[in-house]
């Protein structure tokens, strides 16, 4: 069994022919999108399951055959209303995407928010509540105080003048509280970057206060330390069993395009450093958690590296003809797609098999 539970006849490896074979090869490319006309808006994201690959964008989720990009279904948010977040995640072929009314500005401080778990096979609509938005924290256009993710939502209540901020736990169906819990009033800016585990991205009140990641369990807080050489923590992380992967952000990133990435890995049970990983250029990196390893993206968008969860050495690598800035990462099964979430992209979508 893997991370997810699924058999590993399900992946397509054996024990004679491991499913992460190395390299060095080209992913042979089965389809993809060019640029698009208009302003479309970019990805928010994606989901992968079997014969399926959907992308949500402000107005829409759009689906189309994981190994054909052929058209199958499109879902839009009722009335007015925009989509603000979608889950990390599709707990048995379900996405979940909370949409909010469209305010002018982009930004959304309604009362009410809604909540819709889309089957992401036939598109329909599995299940649909609202809730009122003060219950979920923050929900602005961006939706950065809430995470989906493992069938419910985390998310972070800011503090008043004289409270601590709280971490609140939700079903995402029902929107039953499963656990809250205050944290340190010592927070200033803070977001949430994954519902399970729960892990919070915070700075400091004060002016050049230190960066940090909080791991949050019901009963447990782990604190992870910004390295001071770099500027902050990437908005994704992965986790596999107990290592916890984030993306570092090094100061004057953009200048500093060609000098590659650096992935670190955290004990999510201690907080340990654990060890680090570095691309060889570009700025894309983007980790997920996949058949039990991390996948992560070298370069601009033009290289997959399978990295071993418990030392971070390098177990497969694959070219990915194209480039794709600012990406994000679905796989299902055997099939890598690569989701560029850039204005101008060159191509919006590639979708690769590993072979």
């Amino acid at each position: 069994m893997d991370e997810d539970g699924v058999p590993e006849p399900v992946w397509g490896g054996t024990s004679a022919r491991p499913w992460w074979r190395r390299g060095p090869a080209s992913a042979p490319r089965l389809w993809r999108i060019g640029r698009e006309k208009g302003d479309p808006g970019a990805p928010l994201g994606a989901w992968a399951v079997a014969g399926t690959l959907a992308l949500a964008r402000f107005d829409r989720v759009q689906a189309c055959g994981l190994t054909t990009g052929e058209p199958l279904w499109t879902w839009r948010p009722p009335g007015d209303e925009v989509i603000a977040h979608v889950s990390q995640d599709s707990p048995d072929g379900v996405g979940v995407v909370l949409h909010v009314p469209r305010h002018d500005g982009g930004d959304s401080h309604a009362e009410q928010v809604c909540l819709t778990g889309l089957d992401l096979g036939t598109g329909k609509v599995a299940w649909s509540r609202r809730q009122r938005a003060d219950g979920l924290g923050s929900v602005d256009g961006h939706a950065r105080g809430v995470a989906l993710g493992g069938g419910r939502i985390a998310t972070v209540r800011t503090p008043a003048a004289d409270t601590e901020p709280t971490i609140r736990v939700l079903n995402a169906r029902t929107g039953t509280v499963q656990w809250e819990r205050p944290l340190p009033g010592d927070w200033g800016d803070a977001s949430v970057l994954a519902a399970r585990p729960v892990v919070v991205s915070a700075v400091g009140r004060e002016e050049g206060g230190p960066h940090r990641l909080h791991v949050v369990s019901q009963d447990a807080e782990q604190t992870i330390e910004l390295a001071t050489s770099h500027e902050g923590f990437g908005p994704h992380t992965a986790v596999v069993g107990d290592t916890l992967a984030v993306e570092l952000v090094p100061p004057h990133c953009d200048d500093q395009e060609d000098e590659g990435s650096e992935l670190r890995a955290f004990s999510g049970a201690t907080g340990e450093f654990l060890w680090r990983w570095h691309s060889t250029y570009g700025r894309t990196v983007f980790p997920l958690a996949h058949r039990g390893c991390l996948v992560v993206l070298n370069g601009y968008g033009d290289r997959a590296t399978v990295l071993d969860p418990a030392d971070g050495h390098v177990v497969a690598e694959r070219a990915l003809p194209g480039y794709s800035h600012r990406a994000l990462l679905a796989a299902s099964g055997d099939c890598l797609a690569v989701i560029c979430t850039a204005t101008r992209p060159n191509h919006r979508v590639r979708v690769f098999r590993w072979r």
